[in-house]
């Protein structure tokens, strides 16, 4: 029931984030920095800790996935001899 719970949220902490991503602390904060996710310190915390928007966890993972699959099927083609 909690794993529901937490996928049902939009905005992770940073630990949050981390479990749901299986993206490493240190490295989320380096893609938020770089824009390649939507990360921010939150100043209404009070101790402005850091909190990751969901669905941009969930692009950049698509996005991770169909670039592995490119190079999958590049690999096989040049298996096979094919040109692409």
């Amino acid at each position: 029931m909690e794993q529901l719970l937490t996928t049902a949220k939009r905005w992770f902490t940073l630990k949050e984030a981390a479990t749901y991503s299986a993206i490493g602390k240190h490295r989320l904060i380096a893609l938020a920095r770089e824009g390649r996710i939507k990360g921010f310190q939150d100043d209404s915390s009070g101790r402005h800790e850091w909190i990751f928007d969901r669905l941009s966890l969930d692009d950049f993972r698509e996005s991770q996935s169909e670039q592995h699959m490119d190079y999958h099927k590049t690999a096989l083609a040049i298996m096979k001899g094919v040109r692409l």
